[in-house]
């Protein structure tokens, strides 16, 4: 006669072949897979400026301009900040004109004024652009996932308006050699004569982010985006200068029995140790904290052993701060992703997934709050 024996699992092996089961059953006692509690986040460690140019421990010839390296849990992000000059050439008006005609077609009367005001804000924003690389081991395309953090960091980044355009103009220098052969570097400031001696073209700063997540284990926007803001934080412009001898050559031209002349073209030189610190919006800084909201199955609740009934959970759903593991990342129909302002007053971004009812909303901001205080 054959002998059945059951099935045993360990804990990792059941989250990966039933996730849901597995956390039902952690959740129908009172805890979670993590051992953490339902509203405990996570500790975030945060190392800023480490691979920068202008740190004291990096490389003096490397072209990051600010880094950091943030560490949650088994998941580590490391995010480097690099940049490049790109000169103006359209002037602000003729933006503005094509703004108002494409109003003037598409938006009705009544949000015409809203849209335009939307418009204005969002043209004195700059951005960063970011690529998002999760290590898994494989070489090719970018992944979905990628894809969409790389586009919400954008778009979050230019609406919070935490950098703007002005903050990365070029201050352009002149390099002048005197009598005694002696070069110098004349860096000029805004003001009105400043701006009478300085070069009349004007140049910006492109900011570019990479990131890169190792140790994936649950949701990734928020240390992203934190990561993205510390980078920031200890972010370097290095100042520019071009050569005096080239500031107005203009080059003639004949072609065909008319003359013309051909202005010569700029040559942008970064300075290797003069910099300027990358100045950021304060009061628009915001912090991501994200939750998820998990109906308790009835039949968890009857197998509950007799010693974990002291620890049994009453309501039908349990709200999780700090979604961590495959267990509750599987199992999660009911998100939400809150950022929050450093002093933890202002809403900045609100992303709802699934039906969430006014009071697990309310608890969600109390605790996305907090948490922004803390990570401040």
């Amino acid at each position: 006669m054959a002998e059945i024996e059951p099935i045993t699992f360990p804990p990792a092996v059941l989250a990966r072949v039933s996730p849901e089961l597995s956390l039902q059953r952690h959740l129908a006692i009172g805890i979670r897979p993590c051992l953490r509690t339902f509203e405990e986040f996570r500790a975030v460690e945060c190392t800023a400026g480490g691979l920068s140019r202008y740190s004291e421990e990096s490389v003096k010839d490397s072209s990051v301009l600010g880094s950091s390296l943030v560490k949650s849990g088994n998941t580590t992000v490391i995010c480097t900040i690099t940049g490049g000059i790109l000169e103006e050439d359209l002037p602000a008006e003729v933006v503005n004109e094509d703004a108002e005609a494409v109003n003037a077609i598409f938006a009705p009367e009544a949000i015409e004024e809203e849209a335009k005001e939307e418009f204005d804000s969002l043209e004195s924003n700059a951005a960063v652009y970011p690529i998002v690389e999760v290590e898994r081991g494989r070489i090719g395309a970018p992944t979905d996932e990628e894809m969409i953090l790389g586009q919400r960091l954008y778009e979050t980044l230019l609406h919070s308006g935490i950098i703007s355009k002005e903050s990365l103009n070029v201050r352009v220098g002149l390099r002048s050699v005197e009598e005694d052969g002696k070069v110098v570097i004349t860096y000029f400031d805004d003001s009105e004569i400043g701006s009478e001696l300085g070069p009349k073209r004007k140049w910006q700063y492109v900011l570019y982010a990479k990131v890169k997540v190792f140790s994936r284990s649950g949701p990734l926007f928020e240390l992203v985006w934190y990561s993205l803001l510390q980078a920031l934080k200890n972010t370097k412009l290095p100042r520019a200068y071009i050569d005096e001898s080239a500031a107005d050559i203009k080059i003639p031209v004949k072609i065909r029995g008319n003359f013309a002349a051909v202005r010569e073209q700029y040559q942008i030189i970064c300075d290797p140790l003069e910099h300027d610190t990358l100045i950021l919006n304060e009061a628009a800084l915001g912090y991501a904290s994200n939750f998820c909201i998990i109906d308790i199955d009835e039949e968890s609740r009857e197998t509950v052993e007799p010693e974990d009934q002291s620890m049994e959970v009453d309501s039908r759903s349990v709200l999780l701060a700090d979604v961590e593991g495959e267990e509750e990342e599987a199992s999660s129909k009911k998100t939400m992703s809150i950022v929050v302002d450093s002093k933890g007053e202002e809403l900045k971004s609100v992303t709802i997934s699934g039906g969430v009812d006014n009071d697990q909303l309310k608890r969600a901001v109390e605790l996305a709050r907090l948490r922004s205080k803390q990570l401040l």
